[in-house]
């Protein structure tokens, strides 16, 4: 072959070792893939092989020609393993890239380097015998050249027939692509074995270098272009494509450029009518990320149908920041308006009906009461839409005489209801002006255990008011319900009463009569626990909060003293109440009588 054939050929050598410099300078910047470094070490040594060759091919001198030819060797040795490394964290086998393996590897290369590079056994692998005059010295292969080229191509095949089998089995979205890669990857090899085989004219030209330029072309396409190792893009267009909620891909100037089936399935049209429509006309522009969207769309029948969506919208910029787009995402929440709404209306029913079985709790009114001022109040727990179990009422005895009653009922809800109405309808229904309250509530206690379908206790206090010219005589039992208070207006109070057994516990209940006078402007106090047990954190109101309330009040009337308590408890644990409240207070009409 004659020296200006050789020189174009080193031309071509130099040009695709330079091609595979740059591409392999260009992954190393990258640096964003994961298998970028291996892929930059296998286009380092095609370059440096084409690049020794190129300048191997352009000497004339003997001497010159077997150091470059030698030195290309570095890109030789290096390209085999790099190409097996880059395979294996290709098809996802990285747990096997190990420093042990990169070691065992790396043991021809540097024992073909050290043969080389000492004379006495450089040319066991390769040498230049001396050529007739005006003739081009052809390089010959030493005893060992067929061991390393054995090695080499075991290296390479295997790592190829790798990447076939990997590439053979990707999703169809790929596999177009994939055969160019196939492709790619064989071309070099192909070259490289016509040339050590001696096939044609490729005996005397090695173009290994020029056609792995094209491979290493292709892969950094695929790597960082068409992201051919990652499968991310084919996760995320199946993703999309199934995605129930619609997306719009808008240009910067607000036409949709790309939307998923489930957005062509909202408006009704093909996708291909829909691309270049304006944005606006499906999404208004004042819609933000945290609103919703009405949009009156056809149903299956054809007819009109308001539907609400949940609208995301993402703003799309390229790599120096600029505006490139937006992206739209429509949810549909119809239903779960619906479901809202109906759930609203159902707790509109739910307070109202609360509130109707409250109310039948206490009386509307309080009896009128000769000398006696009598007030009361009720808060039911939390949001008032669950009915508690408190209640109190006020009723005439006859034979001047009145009786008044306040009860808990364990629980919440229709059950405690139902117990809260069945004993207060019954205590009325059996009291008697001249029967104690002791025996009274005894005969209620048997007539809530008869009822086996009550399953809840009552504590309750139970008494009698006689007003008399000096103020009043109240009578009362205990089931198991905490003390009265009295007030006395002269100063002092004090909790009165022999605490008894709850009701609807047990046959025959410890119940204790308790007889109390109320002097002129004295007052007496009578709560559930709803009041005393009313917390701030751990902290509750307390017997001695509400002595210092009703001790504070004495000089007002009955309405404002229960007033201040209430306002005492929610200053103290706020508006809302963790338990129902009820409060009787009685106070007598008139001024204490002087002491001498």
């Amino acid at each position: 072959m004659g020296l200006g054939v050789l020189t174009s050929f080193a031309t071509v050598m130099a040009t695709a070792g330079i091609a595979l410099a740059c591409l392999a300078a260009y992954v190393a910047w990258r640096r964003d893939a994961r298998m970028g470094w291996s892929l930059a070490v296998l286009l380092l040594a095609g370059a440096w092989w084409g690049v020794a060759y190129a300048v191997e091919l352009g000497v004339d001198d003997v001497g010159l020609k077997s150091l470059w030819g030698d030195l290309k060797y570095l890109g030789i040795v290096t390209l085999a393993p790099a190409w097996f490394v880059f395979v294996l964290q290709y098809v996802g086998w990285q747990r096997w890239v190990t420093w042990r393996l990169l070691c065992a590897l790396a043991v021809v290369p540097i024992t073909t380097t050290l043969l080389l590079a000492i004379p006495a056994t450089h040319d066991l692998l390769r040498s230049y015998p001396p050529a007739a005059d005006g003739e081009v010295p052809e390089v010959e292969g030493g005893p060992l050249f067929n061991a390393f080229f054995g090695y080499n191509y075991l290296i390479l095949v295997g790592a190829t027939v790798l990447f076939v089998v990997s590439t053979g089995r990707l999703a169809r979205t790929y596999r177009r692509m994939a055969v160019v890669l196939v492709v790619a990857a064989l071309v070099p090899l192909a070259v490289n074995a016509l040339h050590n085989t001696n096939v044609g004219w490729f005996a005397s030209i090695d173009l290994t270098p020029f056609a792995f330029t094209l491979t290493g072309a292709v892969l950094v396409w695929g790597l960082f272009h068409e992201r051919l190792v990652d499968l991310g893009p084919l996760a995320r267009s199946a993703v999309l494509e199934r995605m129930a909620d619609a997306v719009f891909v808008a240009d910067p100037y607000g036409r949709i450029v790309d939307l998923n089936p489930a957005a062509t399935e909202l408006l009704g049209t093909s996708r291909t009518a829909s691309l270049g429509r304006w944005l606006a006309d499906v999404v208004p522009a004042d819609a933000t990320d945290e609103g919703t969207l009405e949009l009156d769309l056809p149903d299956l029948d054809g007819a009109p149908h308001r539907r609400t969506f949940d609208v995301s919208r993402q703003q799309l910029s390229d790599v120096t920041g600029r505006p490139a787009g937006v992206v739209v995402v429509l949810h549909e929440i119809t239903e779960r308006v619906h479901d809202r709404q109906r759930l609203e209306r159902l707790l509109e029913d739910q307070s109202r009906v609360a509130a109707a079985l409250q109310a039948s709790m206490v009386p509307p009114m309080l009896p009128d009461v000769r000398g006696i001022e009598l007030a009361s109040q009720y808060l039911p727990a939390g949001d008032g839409r669950e009915v508690g179990g408190d209640f109190l009422d006020v009723f005439d005895l006859g034979q001047d005489t009145w009786g008044f009653v306040l009860g808990d009922v364990s629980g919440k809800g229709a059950e405690a209801a139902t117990v809260s109405a069945a004993t207060r309808y019954t205590l009325r229904a059996l009291a008697a002006a001249d029967a104690m309250p002791s025996e009274t509530v005894r005969q209620v206690n048997a007539s809530l255990l008869g009822q086996t379908d009550l399953e809840r206790h009552c504590t309750l206090v139970y008494g009698q008011v006689r007003p008399d010219p000096e103020g009043a005589t109240v009578v009362f039992t205990l089931a198991g319900h905490h003390p009265p208070i009295v007030v006395r207006a002269t100063g002092g109070a004090e909790e009165v009463g022999a605490l008894g057994t709850a009701l609807a516990l047990f046959d025959d209940p410890e119940l204790h009569d308790t007889t109390v006078h109320l002097g002129p402007g004295d007052l007496l106090c009578v709560f559930t626990d709803g009041l005393v047990e009313a917390r701030r954190e751990r902290e509750m109101f307390g017997v001695e909060r509400v002595t210092a309330v009703l001790g504070c009040a004495s000089a007002r009337t009955a309405a404002e003293i229960s007033t201040r308590l209430v306002d005492a408890v929610h200053d103290f644990s706020g508006d809302q109440l963790a338990d129902d409240l009820a409060v009787l207070v009685m106070r007598t009409v008139g001024s204490p009588q002087a002491t001498s």
